[in-house]
């Protein structure tokens, strides 16, 4: 009786055993991980892969509806982790009333911007960049301005001021500062300031526009930015 008790007691210890004897055998079997002197020591890939990104500031904007809102999604390459040739696609809008003059200004166009960016972090297997970077950019659109009209000098009656479909369109260039942070593997958020040159123009002569599709309202230069959330592909 005893053997059988001590035989029946040897098998399972055995199978309360083996799931730990397996989990130690695929532990030995684990490379080890890198430590941050082995990182330091690697060189980054010659082409990292590609990222796409979307601008959460247009969003909001749009959501409270103001004066004007634009939205725009971005694809990176990545080249030695500190290269980064930029596409940025964008559509920008305006529906606006001045409260003071009763002018109105309405546009929606799409526009695009290409360059590249520069990352001066040392350390690229965190993931976090630091980075400057140029743009051009491009758009063209049609706007309608109008306003209540004034009173001819002559004749004394009302003239309106309406113009629809004029056209017009915008070169510019981009001084881009930003910082991304990686939050998890392929997910990364990040935000940037832009300085906004007009490098030339072309508008209506009945009137310029108030807004200008990725540029921001109308004039020489402007100041603008994104907050992105970024994914690796």
């Amino acid at each position: 009786m005893y053997p059988r008790i001590l035989k029946y007691i040897s098998v399972a210890v055995i199978s309360l055993l083996l799931p730990f004897a397996s989990y130690a055998q695929q532990t030995d079997n684990k490379e080890p991980q890198e430590t941050v002197e082995d990182l330091t020591k690697k060189e980054a890939p010659i082409f990292g892969g590609v990222a796409l990104s979307g601008d959460l500031v247009g969003v909001i904007m749009k959501s409270l509806n103001s004066d004007y809102s634009q939205m725009e999604v971005a694809a990176h390459l990545n080249f030695k982790e500190k290269y980064f040739p930029v596409f940025e696609l964008g559509y920008g809008e305006s529906n606006c009333e001045g409260e003071e003059t009763g002018n109105t200004y309405k546009t929606k166009a799409p526009y695009f911007r290409i360059g590249m960016d520069y990352n001066f972090t040392k350390k690229w297997y965190t993931g976090n960049r630091l980075y400057l970077g140029l743009r051009y950019a491009f758009t063209s659109f049609k706007y309608d301005i109008s306003s209540p009209g004034f009173t001819d000098p002559v004749w004394g009656n009302e003239v309106p001021f309406v113009f629809n479909g004029l056209s017009a369109n915008s070169h510019w260039g981009e001084i881009v500062f930003g910082i991304e942070t990686r939050i998890w593997k392929i997910f990364h958020l990040g935000w940037n300031v832009r300085y906004k040159i007009r490098m030339s123009h072309s508008e209506a002569p009945q009137g310029s526009p108030w807004y200008v599709p990725g540029f921001g309202k109308y004039g020489n230069s402007c100041i603008g930015g994104t907050f992105n959330i970024i994914f690796d592909i």
